[in-house]
């Protein structure tokens, strides 16, 4: 090959280099898939323990509105909403 000549790529090379790329965004698109699934599987996680302290909050609502000292904690008005939502009382 002559020294001023430019070199231009052979179909092989063409299909090398579409290849690699193509490879590429393989690879890419599996990591966004397993970033996906791992975000679904923390929501997930975080829905259980979300479900599960709202299942600690009626419980402690529902000892605190039946405890001696109910008359003390009525008069909050964030108790009276929790547990209006939590315990559905119309009070």
């Amino acid at each position: 090959m002559p020294n001023d000549d430019f070199y231009t790529p052979t179909d092989i090379d063409a299909l090398r280099m579409e290849n690699e790329l193509l490879a590429f965004e393989v690879r890419f698109l599996k990591a966004q898939l397993a970033e996906s699934e791992r975000l679904k599987e923390q929501l997930a996680e975080t829905q259980r323990s979300l479900e599960e302290t709202e299942g600690h909050l009626v419980l402690l609502l529902s000892h605190t509105a039946n405890s001696p000292f109910r008359w003390f904690f009525r008069l909050r008005s964030s108790f009276r909403t929790l547990e209006r939502k939590y315990l559905n009382t119309g009070g």
